[in-house]
């Protein structure tokens, strides 16, 4: 069994200026340089022997080179119970088209990935399932976190290099006592029938 998505590779000097922002936040746990990606469609668990026919759906796909900036952070969930604190990027619209060409693939083959209302996104953080330790009470009663806030406030004019896009990428996710390990099985185009991630 294999548990598998689609997604973005990010340039390596992209990834380590994304790694400089963490800071200490309660109950965050920050990505690796290495787990760095944008997803483009999570496929889940699938029997090995599909991955033929998802090689040959992704091959289908219309991957037109285009250009991304990472240029914004927001956050995922409520100050009260935050789930994710993520890295934007701009245009959006190629991304999304992507996306949707991928899951049209897909479902070729009889695949129906897992759909939310689809947002470009690169995860930067993620939280345990517990309220934080930092979070404070106003006077109106509505809840905030000082530690996201200040990262939020801090980084609002997060404008990094333009990187090109020319490929996607298969993943294979596996779960290690340090955390979620990504690989790449697959990248379309490739460079043919003698690529080795083939």
């Amino acid at each position: 069994m294999l548990r598998l998505f689609v997604g973005l590779e990010l340039p390596n000097s992209i990834k380590h200026q994304l790694a400089t922002l963490r800071t200490e936040i309660s109950g965050a746990k920050w990505q690796t340089p290495e787990q760095m990606h944008l997803t483009l469609c999570f496929i889940g668990n699938v029997d090995d022997e599909r991955l033929d026919a998802i090689y040959d759906a992704l091959y289908g796909a219309t991957v037109e080179p285009f250009t991304l900036a990472v240029d914004r952070l927001g956050m995922f969930g409520s100050r009260m119970h935050p789930k994710t604190l993520w890295a934007g990027v701009s245009p959006e619209a190629p991304v999304v088209q992507l996306h949707e060409d991928i899951v049209r693939c897909l479902a070729g083959i009889g695949l129906e990935p897992w759909e939310n209302a689809y947002r470009p996104h690169i995860t930067l953080a993620r939280f345990r399932r517990r309220r934080s330790r930092q979070l404070v009470v106003r006077q109106d009663k509505k809840v905030e976190s000082p530690a996201i806030n200040q990262f939020l406030s801090q980084n609002d004019n997060l404008e990094l290099p333009e990187f090109q896009v020319s490929h996607i990428s298969l993943f294979s996710s596996t779960q290690r006592p340090e955390g979620s390990h990504y690989q790449i099985i697959g990248r379309f185009p490739s460079d043919g029938p003698n690529d080795p991630l083939k």
